[in-house]
């Protein structure tokens, strides 16, 4: 009984360790891609192609999202970054189901392991799932909601600002603020505030400039960072949870459930249900549900529940646990269930919509095989290698931020005594005129409180 346990548990690490490496190059693109777009693009650039709920925004969505990763904890890094920085939630959701459904590296991989029918079918069906769950986003979710979220994300996230004109770091709420091409920006006095109005252009950043300087792309390793601190507990508990599950679990039970739902339509409904649902059960995302795909499609699994079970990477318990926790329990339990709902329905809609067409493809023939190689190597591999060699420059980018960086210094927490560097510095407050900056909210909490104990 013990021996078996340890073996169970010793294949649920290695299968953790497998679903790892099968994604984390998407993993590594999709949280370096947030850093980027919180480094160099503005609010202002998020407003004009994502700013509304139009179908222009959302094409732009949806192309930007096909440009991204195919990893769904990456790119919910990169939806809080959209949406924080001012792109309507709608299209911010059409990002994320793009940025995870509608990207070649992912159809590559199917094609490989599936075959060129779920290939397509995935990415025919990722426009169907994008316009069924804006509309029940639309209907369900009130902008002024989702406007609260924002504002609570952006005070939430981002307390400590720079003056753009003497570059002082200032908590946002002793700051004096003024409003500039749809961004708010900060001031520590009413001099520089008038400097600043005196002549804005000299005093702002051009995303051109940012991209094309050492100290932009810092500042892009930085945010980098910040997402992964956030994120990774949830991260490291999924891909157990995703070995241990697909340990434990035998083959014989996955076949037990395919036989229920009865016969013609009600057996594909239930399918397009159900494909989500053992999604929720293996905690199995991105890239990584592709072989576990595979093995349900060999093992008898209906055409329209694997498609759906492909879809769900977007559902997996960590990742609702990531929605709540960025728009709150309400807007995070609805969107879980409207990704839910839209999933199901797609896989029902492009079953019956590929049996009309003659596409469905023979479960005899399409067997999982080992996949296409490049030069002897796992495509996988390569990229692997590719975004930690990447990976290596941002974190080159982050010792010479703290080296080097023009202006940096680092200064101590009077309530901790740690020293810490003004750049990386989350957290600060005024008193008598000075500025003090802490390591933690709970740090400055406490200085607030009684500022006199701690000079």
């Amino acid at each position: 009984m013990v021996s078996s346990v340890l073996n169970t548990l010793v294949e649920g690490l290695v299968l953790a360790g497998d679903f790892l490496w099968q994604a984390l190059w998407a993993l590594l693109l999709g949280f370096m891609l947030s850093g980027a777009i919180q480094a160099f693009v503005s609010k202002e650039g998020m407003v004009n192609y994502m700013g509304d709920a139009s179908p222009r925004s959302i094409l732009y969505a949806m192309g930007f999202g096909a440009a991204s990763t195919s990893c769904s904890f990456g790119d919910i890094a990169a939806t809080k970054t959209l949406f924080k920085k001012g792109a309507h939630l709608i299209p911010s959701v059409a990002f994320l189901i793009a940025s995870t459904n509608f990207v070649i590296g992912l159809t590559f991989v199917i094609w490989a392991l599936l075959g060129w029918e779920f290939a397509v079918a995935q990415a025919v069906g990722a426009p169907v799932f994008i316009l069924i769950a804006i509309t029940l986003v639309h209907l369900t979710i009130p902008s002024e909601e989702a406007q609260r979220v924002r504002e609570r994300l952006t005070k939430a996230e981002q307390p400590v600002v720079t003056d753009p004109v003497c570059k002082m770091r200032i908590n946002r709420e002793n700051g004096i603020p003024v409003s500039h091409k749809n961004e708010t920006l900060y001031f520590c006095s009413e001099g520089c505030k008038e400097l600043f109005e005196q002549n804005p252009d000299m005093h702002t950043t051009s995303w051109q400039e940012k991209i094309t300087s050492w100290n932009g792309w810092v500042e892009a390793a930085n945010q980098t960072k910040k997402d992964l601190k956030m994120l990774w507990k949830e991260l490291a508990i999924g891909f157990l949870l995703a070995g241990l599950v697909g340990a434990a679990v035998p083959q014989t039970v996955w076949t037990l459930l395919f036989e229920g739902g009865g016969e013609g339509v009600s057996q594909i409904a239930y399918n397009s249900v159900l494909g989500p649902l053992i999604s929720l059960a293996t905690f199995v995302g991105s890239i990584g549900n592709v072989p576990l795909a595979a093995v349900l499609w060999g093992s008898g699994f209906a055409f329209a529940g694997v498609i759906a079970f492909l879809y769900a990477d977007l559902i997996v318990p960590q990742l609702i646990r990531i929605y709540r926790k960025i728009f709150g329990k309400t807007i995070g339990n609805r969107l879980s269930i409207i990704l839910f709902v839209s999933m199901a329905m797609t896989g029902f809609i492009i079953y019956y919509l590929f049996a009309v067409l003659g596409l469905l493809p023979d479960p005899g023939i399409t067997e999982p095989g080992e996949g296409m190689t490049i030069g002897g190597f796992n495509p996988v591999t390569i990229l692997n290698v590719l975004f930690l060699l990447i990976g290596l420059g941002f974190v080159a980018l982050l010792v010479r931020g703290r080296r080097g960086a023009p202006g940096d210094r680092v200064v101590e927490d009077p309530v901790t005594g740690a020293d810490i560097t003004v750049k990386d510095a989350d957290y600060c407050t005024v008193h008598d005129e000075s500025i003090y900056y802490f390591e933690s909210d709970e740090s400055r909490k406490q200085f607030t409180d009684s500022p006199t104990t701690y000079l």
